[in-house]
């Protein structure tokens, strides 16, 4: 149960497979290699799932916008992988109705949209025989009338509109506890995992790369990893890295960036999504009215995604400008009504980048690919040992490592197992008889643990029975309780007051919860990480400064 954080055990012994970029492709990667067999191991520059992993609308796209591109056996392969996340992590997976509206004319029409929902239909036949538990299939869609939509979906325009179609997407509680979760799994099968440590150059023997050097970033220390094969799973900064190690770039598949910036705000349905048309372009065979932007319900509030621009400039300190913010604001009110939404109903904010495989970027389209890539720069560019993988959506990260994974195999002297990612559960998924004995901690608490946890949380909630000052509630309806702090620092590698806000808890991504809350989670975290008043003053300071 949980990962110590043991940065020496990188230079032990020699690995099958060492994996840079702790992000979700990184640690599908490191969990299907190791559940083959394969000895692992897996650093991260600063902290698990922290950068483009956690900049997304948290779904697992069942793959229906793909139908626009004419890519059918794209939206069969999405539909499927969204299943398999119905195995691996049931406890932080729902289904979350989503509206549709339609409209007047043939694009946006009713008849496109329901035929477009029979097709997508037909292409998923017999999926739910790759379900662990039957009962987690997807819900059946329908359709909807008038009525129906603008009670849904309160403040759409009535002009034009014909009704609309109801479908479900599989939607994540918390996309940074996923990936951990991801990264958990492959260290209880044997992977030597470290977030904090920074790849600084690569070891060769010839033009073989056989490991890294690098530096555990908490004490300084100098590391030495070797390995057969290395993967550069670092997301976007993989050119960056390839370059810096002085392995040439990745250009010739990636041909830039974009960013996609997402806003929390007050409420505006009720327990439905919307996906509503815009006036901007997508890049689609058939459009349906232009790039839609979700409306998605989350946490008592609303999420709403995604806006678009390419990026050019640092890949750091990612935050979506007030240009940004100000086109989803327009985006919702032009679709809403004028008065929908403020700045100042913004809670919170966040963007990530993704890389475009265009040949020509234009600003004024959504190009964002689905693609993923697998290159063996010992094929490609005579330097064996390693690889670079990158372009996963979240959907398709676990099928993506494990075709990863299936080219890797051949390269390493061994016996290894078929792929086990598609018909097991990562090991914090709870089973039938995981459950809270009443009493130990309060209702509500009990709830948000099973569902952070899964089955880990009877063991949070006996920790958190030790001492009242664990079953504190912080913050006021963000779902975070002291004993989230002591058990991330202790059993999810926790260490800095930002990891627990942002990733262990969704404490900070509902705004900023105030500077009381936050010292109190940083005193929590300071006898296990020996900080002094200092440190802890330190931290609270850093962290104040990812609010706007």
């Amino acid at each position: 149960m949980g990962m110590k954080r043991r940065p020496e055990a990188l230079e032990a012994a020699e690995h099958d497979l060492l994996i840079i970029g702790g992000g979700i492709t990184g640690a599908c990667l490191a969990f299907d290699a190791a559940t083959r067999g394969m000895k692992v191991a897996l650093i991260e520059r600063d902290d698990f799932g922290g950068a483009t992993s956690a900049s997304s609308s948290k779904l697992l796209h069942g793959g229906i916008r793909y139908l626009q591109q004419l890519r059918f056996g794209k939206a069969r392969e999405s539909a499927r992988e969204r299943l398999f996340f119905q195995n691996l992590a049931p406890h932080l997976t729902y289904y979350l109705p989503f509206v549709v509206p339609t409209f007047r004319g043939l694009a946006r029409g009713k008849p496109v949209l329901t035929a477009g929902m029979v097709l997508y239909e037909t292409l998923c036949i017999g999926q739910t025989d790759l379900l662990l538990d039957r009962a987690q299939g997807v819900p059946p869609g329908r359709g909807l009338s008038v009525e129906d939509v603008t009670a849904m979906i309160p403040g759409i325009s009535g002009d034009g509109l014909t009704g609309g179609r109801l479908f479900h997407e599989s939607h994540m509680v918390n996309s940074e506890r996923m990936t951990l979760a991801f990264v958990e799994g492959a260290a209880v099968n044997g992977a030597d995992v470290a977030n904090y440590v920074r790849a600084d150059d690569f070891l060769r023997q010839g033009e073989r790369v056989v490991g890294v050097k690098a530096t555990d970033t908490e004490s300084g220390q100098g590391l030495i990893i070797r390995a057969r094969v290395v993967v550069n799973a670092a997301g976007p900064w993989i050119r960056t890295l390839n370059e810096q190690l002085g392995l040439g770039s990745v250009g010739r598949v990636v041909t830039g960036f974009s960013r996609g910036a997402h806003m929390v705000t007050k409420p505006l349905t009720d327990g439905y999504a919307v996906a509503l048309p815009t006036k901007r372009r997508a890049e689609s065979v058939l459009d349906r009215g232009g790039r839609h932007v979700f409306i998605i319900p989350w946490r008592g509030h609303s999420l709403i995604g995604t806006s678009y621009r390419p990026h050019e400039g640092p890949l750091e300190n990612m935050s979506p400008t007030p240009d940004e913010i100000g086109d989803l604001i327009g985006d919702i009110n032009a679709a809403l009504g004028d008065d929908t939404l403020t700045p100042a109903d913004v809670r919170y904010a966040f963007a990530g980048l993704y890389p475009l495989t265009a040949e020509e970027i234009d600003s004024r389209v959504y190009q964002g690919s689905a693609d993923y890539q697998v290159l063996d720069h010992g094929a490609d560019d005579g330097i064996p040992g390693l690889f670079t993988v990158f372009g996963a959506k979240f959907t398709t990260a676990r099928l993506l490592a494990e075709r990863a994974i299936d080219r890797i195999a051949p390269k390493l002297e061994g016996e290894w197992r078929d792929c086990q990612t598609r018909g097991v559960a990562l090991p914090s998924a709870p089973s039938a008889g995981d459950r809270i004995e009443a009493g130990v901690v309060s209702e509500p608490m009990a709830g948000d643990l099973l569902v952070n946890y899964g089955s880990h949380a009877a063991a949070v909630a006996s920790l958190a029975s030790e001492d009242t000052a664990l079953t504190a509630e912080l913050g006021a309806n963000r779902g975070a309780w002291g004993v989230d702090a002591v058990w991330a620092v202790r059993e999810e590698m926790a260490q800095h007051l930002e990891d627990v806000v942002f990733r262990r808890t969704g404490l900070g991504t509902l705004g900023n919860p105030g500077e009381e809350v936050l010292r109190a989670v940083a005193e929590l975290m300071a006898a296990d990480l020996g900080w002094d008043a200092a440190k802890v003053a330190s931290e609270v300071k850093a962290t104040l400064e990812r609010f706007p």
